[in-house]
């Protein structure tokens, strides 16, 4: 399977210009003004939970189990 997905990386990189990619790489970010973006997203749940304990608010935490691009 990761052969298969190198071998696939190359071909799709041969195959697009770098050009075409810097256009497309732009139009998929995320604008600046997104409400998320506002949000004091933690890395670290001790720190969150240094956070959450110090401000007194909850810990809201997204976890998933599973390979990224089949999350089960």
């Amino acid at each position: 399977m990761k052969l298969m997905l190198l071998v696939f990386a190359v071909f799709a990189a041969d195959s697009l210009p770098v050009s075409e990619f810097r256009v497309l790489h732009r139009q998929l970010q995320p604008r600046q003004d997104e409400v998320w973006r506002t949000i004091p997203w933690k890395v670290s749940l001790l720190e969150a939970q240094r956070v959450a304990a110090r401000d007194k608010k909850p810990i809201f935490v997204w976890a998933m189990d599973g390979h990224p691009l089949g999350c089960t």
